[in-house]
């Protein structure tokens, strides 16, 4: 669980440093005010496109993860069931043994 909080903290400072150089660079290069505005529009943009990508892989983790730890679930509560039953099965006597009572 650490290693994941870790791994998240790193993802996150590497894209908020990403931006961060982006947008120094983009105020500190030598432009004209509308060379500027149209670099930081294009970055912008970029930035929203990568952005949405990452979403949609998370949501993509996700469902899969959603998928699998239902079908996980399902299989225990069967393999729980079967062994309720089996051992409701175990527990009842068997007409042979029921014979060998009344027998006796």
């Amino acid at each position: 669980m650490a290693e994941k909080k870790a791994a998240k903290s790193f993802l996150w400072g590497a894209l908020a440093g990403a931006v961060t150089g982006a947008v120094a660079a983009l105020l500190l290069a030598p432009k004209s005010g509308r060379e500027l505005r149209g670099d930081l529009a294009e970055t912008a943009q970029k930035v929203g496109e990568k952005t949405a990508d990452i979403g949609r892989q998370a949501g993509s983790a996700v469902q899969s993860l959603a998928k699998r730890t239902s079908g996980l679930i399902t299989d225990i509560r069967s393999r729980r069931g079967q062994e309720t039953a089996e051992a409701e099965t175990d527990a009842l006597p068997s007409e042979q043994e029921e014979d060998n009572a009344a027998a006796l």
